[in-house]
């Protein structure tokens, strides 16, 4: 069945946050997701929104990396799936590998011009909203069944996250937005 999710950072001085929200339906609230800046390996945690529990966890397997592997943790540290960024695919256009025991997808940029456009642009600017973020989700057989696309001309930046294919677990479908906005230029 397909859903659909809104990802929308918070702006704080210490971490990064955001709420999740899944909208194709009444929109209802999934987890709130921070990260602490400035930490050596990655670990990102989403909880419920009333904090009564962990929802899913995103936990860097190395300290630094250019072709970083984290790993999707739901309740109790079991895993639900994997996210690598592909480096070489990244050079033109920042790409994501999405595992689950269900299956394998392919996140990447829409967009090659763009991307290197955004690319020269960050070296001069720091206004990420000034161009659009644009990624399809594209399945074993490349048909795109999803994508996760950053609202353009937002100060704060929020994600509109679809999905298509039943397979992908809607945490994993965070995860990716989480990918997008703070694991991208790495």
């Amino acid at each position: 069945m397909p859903y659909s999710l809104t990802l929308a950072q918070k702006l704080t001085m210490m971490q990064n946050r955001w709420t999740v929200t899944r909208t194709d339906t009444a929109p209802v609230d999934i987890g709130v997701i921070v990260q602490k800046r400035m930490a050596l390996k990655e670990s990102v945690t989403c909880t419920a929104p009333d904090g009564s529990g962990v929802v899913f966890r995103i936990q860097g397997r190395k300290v630094i990396e250019l072709g970083g592997v984290y790993d999707v943790l739901g309740v109790g540290d079991a895993p639900i799936g994997t996210i690598a960024k592909d480096f070489r695919a990244s050079l033109g256009r920042s790409t994501y590998v999405i595992e689950t025991p269900q299956g394998r997808w392919t996140l990447t940029e829409t967009s090659q011009v763009q991307a290197i456009v955004r690319r020269v642009m960050n070296l001069v600017t720091d206004v990420p909203w000034l161009l659009r973020v644009q990624f399809a989700l594209l399945n074993e057989s490349g048909a795109q069944v999803g994508h996760v696309n950053r609202a353009n001309m937002k100060i704060k930046d929020t994600y509109d996250i679809r999905v298509d294919d039943d397979r992908l677990d809607m945490r994993m479908a965070a995860a990716m937005g989480v990918a997008v906005d703070a694991f991208m230029n790495r």
